[in-house]
Formats: C-alpha cells, structure tokens, sequence
C-alpha cells in the first residue's frame, strides 16, 4: 500500500468518524424559552394596532389606536407596555421566567395609579397566570392562576393567549373567559411607530 493509499484511507476514516459523532440531536430549547426570545427579538420597539374584539363602545380599548412598546428585555422578564391614542394607558404585560415556569402578568400600576387609587376605583392589578403545556415558540396560553381566581372570582376561567405569526407579521392578545371570547388585540409588527 502506498502512502498516498495510506492518507487517503485515513482521511476517509475520519470522515465516517466524524459525520457518526455529528449525528447527535441539537439541545431542545424549551418551547416557553423559545416564546420568550421571540419576543425578546422585538425587544426596544413599538408597534401599532388594535381591538378586533368585542365591538362594544365602552369597552376602553374599542375605537382607539393601541401601541404596544417593548419596553424591557432582560433575561427573565419582557415588559410590554400598552398605549391608548398615544397616550399611556394603565397597562403592561408582563412575561416573566419564574420558578414554577413562564409566567403572564398584568400591571396596572403607573405614574398616577398607585395600589390605594385601583381600590379606590375597583380596579384590579396582579392578574395572570402560568403557561400550560399547549404552547410552541410562537403561541403560548396562560391559564388564570390560584392569585388571579382569589382576587377576581369571575376570571377563575379565564385563558390569555399571546400568538407572534412572523409569517403575517402579526401579534395577537386574545382573552377567552368560560371558553367564550372575551377581548382580542391584534399589533402589525410591520407597523414600527416612534
């Protein structure tokens, strides 16, 4: 066997040898990780849409422009804050890794709404739940959790979903309450507003 038989055996061993040592499977990232940094790609910006549902005029979302502004990225939480006309509404979601897993919080604290003001007004902050097993990378539920059902009894039922179709470029907030739709948001990620 000449030496150049010899290499080029060598060389064709290490090819076998290498492509059986790259046949194990990539790490599988948890589907509410991936949720999580899909959003956190979006991270800084701010995005223009609106209600789709329910089409009542006193509802306070009906009607008006509503931006979302993604406010805060870090690596366990994303903020998103809600503005209504402009103007910055009560509300930010809040997505947090926790222990217990992904975790969907509505915060309706701001410059002028402190704890005592939303007693005052019957309103409600706190609320939220804990991502369920039914979600992917693009779409997440959040069952109301054992806080929430405490605080607001008749939202014991409720399921928030958070849905990102980058193929439509379209993020979706949809609330079902007893398994009946209850409000629905809907923000064109290709609507990128200052």
């Amino acid at each position: 066997m000449t030496l150049i038989q010899k290499i080029t055996g060598i060389l064709v061993l290490s090819v076998i040898f290498m492509a059986c040592g790259s046949s194990e499977q990539p790490e599988q990232i948890h589907p509410h990780d991936a949720f999580f940094n899909n959003l956190t790609s979006l991270c800084g910006q701010m995005f223009s849409g609106g209600s789709t549902y329910p089409e009542n005029d006193a509802h306070p979302l009906v009607g008006t422009e509503l931006r979302t502004h993604l406010s805060l990225c870090e690596d366990d939480v994303i903020r998103i804050d809600l503005y209504r006309d402009t103007d910055y509404w009560h509300g930010t979601w809040v997505l947090e890794k926790r222990e217990e897993g992904l975790h969907l919080f509505h915060d309706h604290l701001g410059d002028h709404r402190t704890e005592e003001y939303l007693e005052d007004n019957n309103a409600y902050h706190g609320y939220g739940g804990f991502a369920n097993n039914q979600g992917s990378a693009l779409r997440q539920y959040f069952p109301a959790d054992e806080v929430t059902a405490e605080i607001i009894p008749e939202a014991a039922t409720n399921v928030w979903m958070m849905d990102i179709d980058l193929d439509n470029q379209i993020f979706t907030y949809y609330l079902e309450r007893h398994s009946e739709p209850r409000f629905r948001a809907v923000v064109d990620l290709s609507n990128l507003v200052n």
